[in-house]
């Protein structure tokens, strides 16, 4: 079973995260598209504590979410063991750095071949999804599935949704050719 993520609203009043994830759309669509379980995530800190059951008999996993400073789609090669944040998450915490998992490595990589997929795909790599709940999760699958992987996308406005459909069904059909 593939499982593909997407994460809800976030962000001040009048952003456009706020209104509405481009993440949600677009794991949505391509879920729908690709017959795979979809779970659209409320951005908080604590969703780590929850990926062990999110991740439960999935083969594979893709979790999407938006940077808002980039303009094009990006797989995070690791997960970093730290919060930090100047914007809250939805329940107002706003961590000043702190690990995400005391017993947990200072990272963790994807156990995907990013290298081989972003060379198929046309698509960039990211060394770290920042500090920001994306990299929360990022680090919390790559703890507990090895086959999984975090794709940062731009604004809507940078990245259409069709095209980030084929973007994604690129990346799983690369994933299950491995």
């Amino acid at each position: 079973m593939i499982l593909i993520t997407g994460f809800g609203p976030f962000g001040e009043k009048g952003s456009v995260a706020h209104r509405e994830n481009p993440s949600e759309a677009l794991a949505n669509a391509a879920g729908e598209k690709l017959g795979a379980r979809t779970e659209i995530l409320p951005v908080r800190f604590d969703i780590g504590e929850k990926v062990p059951e999110l991740v439960s008999g999935a083969d594979l996993v893709l979790s999407i979410g938006v940077a808002g400073g980039r303009t094009v789609p990006r797989l995070e090669k690791l997960g970093v063991n730290w919060q930090e944040a100047r914007t809250a998450d939805v329940t107002g915490l706003t961590p000043t750095g702190q690990k995400i998992f005391d017993d947990g490595p200072d990272f963790l990589a994807s156990g995907w071949d990013l290298d081989r997929i972003a060379s198929e795909c046309g698509i960039e790599i990211s060394l770290s999804a920042g500090t920001y709940v994306c990299n929360t999760l990022s680090y919390s699958l790559y703890r507990h599935h090895g086959n999984s992987c975090f794709l940062h996308i731009p604004p809507a406005e940078h990245l259409a949704l069709e095209e980030g459909v084929e973007l994604v069904e690129r990346i799983v059909e690369c994933c299950m050719s491995a």
